[in-house]
């Protein structure tokens, strides 16, 4: 019995040690000092919603020269790499002996030209022939005979100036193929834009059907850009009717905005099987020729707009496993609210800061997960969200106060672990914390 009672008495001395620490833990902790953090309120305007995509870019004309003709590279007549106008002289051959093929064309036509010249005389006096006889034949001064066998004699005639008219086209078509074969020697531009490094030099024997083309052209301005849009982000539009977007923004390589915008001109009619994009083709205004086929790029453009959307600093925002979220201070005891948020567009606008200078923040458009966060607002007494206080800065610590808010609460106490100072928020720009090397020294 003893034992038993030494043992009572002990489990009532650890119960009676715990209660007061607790006691004491309670206490402290409703001496706790508010934490301090910096405020704004919610942000609400209409917000464009910008997607981005890859894309390459690629002349609107791209062609491969090639040779039409054989023969001795005599000149390039280009620099590699050059701008070229439609029509300018890239190369030539040496065209020696498509002129001699030209020359002996032309002799055939003035033969042929002759043939039926002496033809078309002789069918005139076979002509003249019948107009006679007719006329004699039916005074009786002839025979019949003879009227016959001269209008026989004009059906010949006939024939062969026939002939001789096939064979004067005949001759033609061949001095126009040798005309043609000789200017090919002459490769020229096929269109405005840049012709690369050509691939053969000044001496080089240049045959028909050689694999590589002596050089490439692509026409850049304006320069197309293909790229690719998500199916689902073309739903409701009518491309029949109407662009998928307005003007787009290139983003070149190095993350630099291209100086001009540019214009969708064409919509593939089929969504890909394999990626459940479609293919859009645009077209960039190029003038300086800045813009090279082959390169890669971004293509980013305004696909809709959210109507009185609610924005945060993006720093505001916590993050817990797969959750986000943001506090605000709560009116009525300045304890926080944590409310889940789910994410939309980030954009960069001015805002107003505690000293009522406006200065550039990055935002994020929020919403929120269960119900409107207009509807959280009204239920903690915030009757619109520019009356509410969101954490921009101290978000950490009101994370940790509101969990051990929240627990102390479930277990019946009636007080906090610790409250809010919202404080507005005012905007530092951030400077260097090293001495500069050149400063003067006093």
């Amino acid at each position: 019995m003893t034992l038993a009672l030494g043992g009572l008495v002990a489990v009532t001395a650890l119960v009676s040690c715990k209660d007061e620490k607790a006691a004491a833990a309670a206490a402290a902790a409703q001496q706790m000092h508010p934490v301090p953090v910096s405020v704004m309120p919610f942000v609400q305007q209409d917000v464009d919603i910008y997607s981005t995509w890859f894309g390459h870019l690629r002349g609107v004309q791209q062609a491969d020269i090639r040779p039409e003709v054989s023969g001795k590279l005599l000149s390039q007549e280009y620099a590699d790499g050059a701008p070229v106008q439609k029509g300018d002289v890239l190369f030539r051959i040496d065209p020696s002996t498509y002129q001699a093929a030209v020359d002996q064309c032309s002799a055939a036509v003035a033969v042929a030209k002759a043939a039926a010249m002496q033809a078309s005389a002789a069918r005139d006096r076979a002509k003249q022939d019948v107009e006679r006889y007719s006329v004699l034949v039916k005074s009786g001064s002839v025979a019949e005979k003879m009227y016959t066998d001269a209008f026989q004699i004009l059906k010949e005639t006939e024939a062969g100036l026939a002939a001789a008219e096939a064979q004067v086209k005949q001759a033609e078509a061949a001095l126009e193929n040798a005309q043609l074969n000789l200017d090919r020697c002459t490769i020229r531009a096929p269109f405005t834009g840049l012709a690369s490094k050509a691939t053969v030099s000044v001496g080089d024997l240049i045959a028909v059907g050689s694999p590589a083309p002596l050089t490439s052209m692509s026409s850049i301005d304006p320069i197309r850009v293909d790229f690719t849009v998500p199916a689902k982000q073309l739903l409701g539009k009518n491309l029949a009717e109407e662009k998928p977007f307005g003007d787009f923004e290139l983003i070149q390589e190095d993350g630099s905005v291209f100086e001009s915008k540019g214009t969708v001109v064409a919509v593939d009619s089929e969504v890909s099987k394999s990626t459940g994009t479609v293919s859009c083709i645009g077209h960039v205004p190029n003038a300086k020729l800045n813009l090279r086929s082959g390169s890669a790029v971004r293509v980013r453009a305004k696909i809709d707009t959210v109507k009185n959307a609610l924005l945060v600093p993006s720093r505001a925002l916590i993050s817990s496993m797969a959750h986000r979220y943001v506090f605000l201070v709560n009116p009525a005891d300045n304890t926080p609210i944590c409310v889940d948020v789910q994410l939309g567009q980030e954009v960069t606008i001015p805002v107003k800061n505690g000293d009522g200078n406006m200065v550039p923040m990055l935002m994020q458009v929020v919403r929120g997960t269960v119900k409107p966060i207009e509807e959280t607002l009204r239920d903690y007494g915030i009757s619109s969200p520019e009356e509410a206080q969101v954490v921009v800065e101290g978000g950490q610590m009101a994370d940790r106060y509101a969990k051990v808010n929240f627990m102390m609460k479930a277990k019946g106490a009636q007080g906090g672990f610790g409250t809010l100072v919202p404080t507005p928020f005012v905007y530092t720009a951030p400077v260097s914390t090293t001495a500069s090397v050149t400063a003067k020294q006093n």
